[in-house]
């Protein structure tokens, strides 16, 4: 493990801080309820790991410069992604936060290996008192010019080095439904995914009403259930429109509306 330090991770979704069918279009009152979430829970005595997502800023960046040249699609992606990181560093900072963006392809790099990490830059904030933030980005490949990588696998990576208390995502949803609440009046909130009942939630997300736009309920879910059981921690998926239960999650607090996620 290297360095013995732990951390919550959190990540403010594509989903919750822009509007994701509106490309570079902020959500303001997302970003004003991360500031309000990050305000409550600076004084704890643990440390944070916050990583934000894409959103409308990456992603159709992306999606533009997938068929063109690759040097091209890697610069412009790189440019959205720090942009949105910078906006919502600059946000938390004014709100009095002691935060610093932490250029995701600085510390991330894909080998002819692998995907590697040097986590010291994250740890050195840690260690500071300062919450680093992070975020999915296009890093920089041996193999294929670039990678795009989502903040959860930012995550997974960091967690080599840094050991997570526990994950949460904030979304712009009360957490996983039964099927897409967006366009399923029958839609249920699923409080608790555990090995009793994963393979059946997975059979409910793989259906069409329950893939989002993206396509990624399933994957995050299996995904971060696949974190869980590996480092034995809970992963909260819940919305970061309710400052107090958001709060609650990151605090470890019972009572949370939303669905977490405990793959052991």
């Amino acid at each position: 493990m290297g360095e013995s330090i732990s951390a919550v991770y959190v990540k403010a979704g594509g989903s919750f801080i822009t509007f994701k069918d509106k490309p570079n279009k902020l959500n303001p009152s997302g970003i004003s309820s991360l500031v309000k979430i990050m305000k409550n829970v600076k004084s704890s005595s643990f440390k944070i790991v916050l990583g934000n997502g894409g959103g409308s800023f990456a992603h159709p960046v992306v999606e533009m410069f997938k068929d063109k040249d690759p040097v091209d699609l890697l610069v412009h992606c790189q440019r959205a992604t720090r942009l949105l990181n910078h906006i919502v560093v600059s946000q938390l900072v004014d709100a009095g936060i002691r935060a610093s963006s932490i250029q995701t392809s600085t510390i991330i790099y894909e080998g002819l290996e692998g995907l590697k990490a040097y986590p010291d830059p994250v740890i050195n904030a840690l260690s500071l008192g300062v919450i680093p933030c992070v975020y999915g980005e296009c890093v920089f490949s041996k193999s294929g010019i670039y990678r795009v990588l989502s903040t959860e696998t930012v995550f997974h990576l960091l967690s080599r080095y840094i050991k997570p208390v526990r994950l949460v995502l904030l979304v712009n949803v009360d957490g996983v439904y039964t099927c897409n609440p967006e366009k399923c009046d029958g839609a249920e909130l699923i409080p608790s995914i555990t090995p009793s009942n994963f393979d059946e939630v997975i059979r409910l997300l793989s259906g069409s009403a329950g893939i989002d736009v993206t396509g990624g309920i399933k994957h995050k879910v299996e995904s971060m259930y696949a974190f869980s059981r590996e480092w034995r921690v809970p992963v909260y998926i819940v919305s970061g429109f309710r400052v107090e239960d958001a709060v609650k999650a990151i605090l470890g607090e019972e009572g949370v509306r939303g669905t977490v996620i405990r793959g052991y």
